[in-house]
């Protein structure tokens, strides 16, 4: 039970948060729906803190279901712990900040009960041991965004993004599930320790197309909500319909769990010594990262720039799983280089969630206030929210990848990992689009920065003052994560190590096996 502890916090609290709700109304003390959101998501963050630094890792429990039924595994290795605090703390710093952003809004039973099993479903993503039960948490986790985008139903706008995330969403998870049946078809089980093995050793009697259209399907599948382009277009609409603070998660987390069952499925089952699909993930992460990047240049709402830049910075995490999955398969004595392919990649999951949740939580603030989203209306409101804009602007320093952020250092380590190979053609060219795209993003979130921070004021900005302290808070807290992670680079970078370690020790034995059988 142990290993469960964060589902049945989560789900417990989510479920409970209708009678948590109704006896707050009934004593006149509503803010206790709002502490008990909030302590839940303590208790699940302090818990994945805990069994990281603490905690002897993997940690793995199995529920028996009825005689005849498969048990569900759980197993929480360092992988998981490392995604499932980000979605945890992301969470907690949201019901923080809702406390005070959504306190004139109606409904907020079900928006609570909603945030905590969004958490819950992505938590559950993250440590389940076979792809059946992943599929049903992966549900939960969409239902649950689906309808907080759509949560300001009054609005067409907000209809009209939920149902296109829906219907979208729906036909990636049809195509991931088609994929694991495929699997199950072939092997017999959905048992992410024993799918590995079970294809490498009848890869003979395997056809190889078949096993590389499942991995079309994950990649296309997962990739849907991971926001890969060309599967992209839900989510410029998605942040504008929904509330700040969930445009916070969809950007900050929710996409991420797609990244999270992309990487999963392809180094757990098809190892990237025996699969040649690195290329195909570099050109869909340069492809993604190219298209947002030309788009959010033309773009007016901050909320959608923010949302084409989440897209882009997407490209930026699939670009250094590609660049692993690629030298393992086409250089097996790269392994340092494929290490730190994969270190670049999660380490910028990480900065692109503490970051991209500090700048939605910081428009969220300006829009809260000046009651627009307009970026021309919004020039110069930092000179009357200077905390808040002080936050933002660290934001945007930190995924400008401005040197010594640590923003910078995620995409130094997965150009690093390219120049280990220049010789490589098809590196070489991947390398220079991926530097001229860092470029690029530089380049507008310094204008964003400029515009908001810098720019005086309009004489409509005249009576705007800083937003609530329970709005500010995260906001502050985030902000000074981006610097901490930077002076404590060094830590940080090994506690990520661990993750690293995990995905690619499946594959460190068939990279050897790969040199003996190469006379290397």
């Amino acid at each position: 039970m142990y290993a469960l502890f964060p589902l049945i916090v989560l789900l417990g609290s989510g479920l409970m948060m209708p009678l948590i709700g109704m006896l707050s109304r009934k004593i006149g003390k509503e803010k206790i729906r709002d502490i008990w959101t909030v302590l839940a998501f303590a208790a699940s963050t302090t818990y994945f803190l805990y069994i990281i630094f603490y905690g002897k890792l993997p940690i793995s429990y199995k529920i028996d279901l009825e005689p005849g039924w498969a048990s569900i595994g759980i197993r929480i290795d360092a992988f998981s712990a490392y995604m499932s605090l980000i979605f945890s703390f992301l969470g907690l710093m949201v019901s923080i900040y809702s406390i005070g952003y959504m306190e004139n809004e109606t409904g907020l039973d079900e928006y609570y009960t909603l945030l905590l099993t969004l958490v819950a479903g992505m938590i559950g993503v993250t440590i389940v041991n076979d792809l059946f039960t992943l599929y049903v948490l992966w549900e939960l986790m969409c239902i649950s965004s689906y309808t907080l985008v759509s949560f300001r139903k009054h609005r067409w706008e907000a209809v009209e993004a939920g149902f296109k995330y829906l219907i979208m969403s729906t036909i990636g998870s049809l195509i991931a599930l088609y994929s694991i049946s495929l699997l199950y078809g072939i092997t017999g089980t959905l048992e992410f320790s024993k799918l590995g093995e079970i294809i490498l050793s009848n890869t003979a009697s395997i056809p190889k197309d078949t096993l590389y259209f499942i991995i079309a399907m994950v990649i296309a599948g997962f990739g849907v909500t991971a926001a890969i382009v060309p599967f992209h277009t839900w989510l410029p609409d998605a942040h504008p319909a929904a509330p700040s603070s969930i445009s916070a998660m969809l950007s900050g987390v929710v996409i991420k769990t797609g990244a999270f069952a992309i990487f999963k499925i392809l180094f757990t089952v098809f190892y990237p010594t025996q699969f040649n699909y690195g290329s195909i993930l570099i050109l869909f992460g340069l492809l993604t990262m190219t298209v947002a990047n030309i788009m959010v240049i033309s773009q007016r709402d901050i909320k959608r720039f923010l949302a084409y830049s989440s897209i882009a910075n997407m490209g930026y995490i699939i670009l250094g799983l590609g660049v692993a999955t690629y030298i393992a398969y086409n250089y097996p004595t790269g392994l340092d280089a494929v290490s730190l392919a994969l270190l670049g990649g999660l380490f910028h999951i990480l900065n692109h969630a503490i970051g991209k949740g500090l700048l939605f939580l910081g428009a969220g603030c300006f829009i809260h206030e000046a009651k627009t989203r307009d970026l021309a209306k919004l020039e110069g409101i930092g000179a009357k929210m200077p905390f808040s804009a002080l936050s933002f602007s660290i934001g945007l320093l930190n995924l400008a990848g401005i040197p010594p952020l640590s923003g910078f250092w995620s995409k130094f380590f997965i150009v690093m990992a390219m120049l280990a190979f220049l010789e490589d053609p098809f590196l070489y060219v991947s390398t220079i689009i991926f530097v001229l795209n860092m470029f690029v993003a530089a380049g507008y979130y310094i204008w964003l920065l400029q515009r908001i921070s810098l720019k005086k004021p309009s004489e409509i900005l005249s009576k705007i003052t800083e937003a609530k302290l329970s709005m500010l808070v995260p906001v502050l807290v985030l902000a000074s994560l981006c610097v901490l992670i930077t002076i404590f680079l060094d830590p940080v970078l090994k506690v990520i190590a661990e993750p690293v370690n995990v995905l690619i020790g499946s594959t460190i034995s068939n990279i050897k096996n790969s040199l003996v059988l190469g006379g290397v």
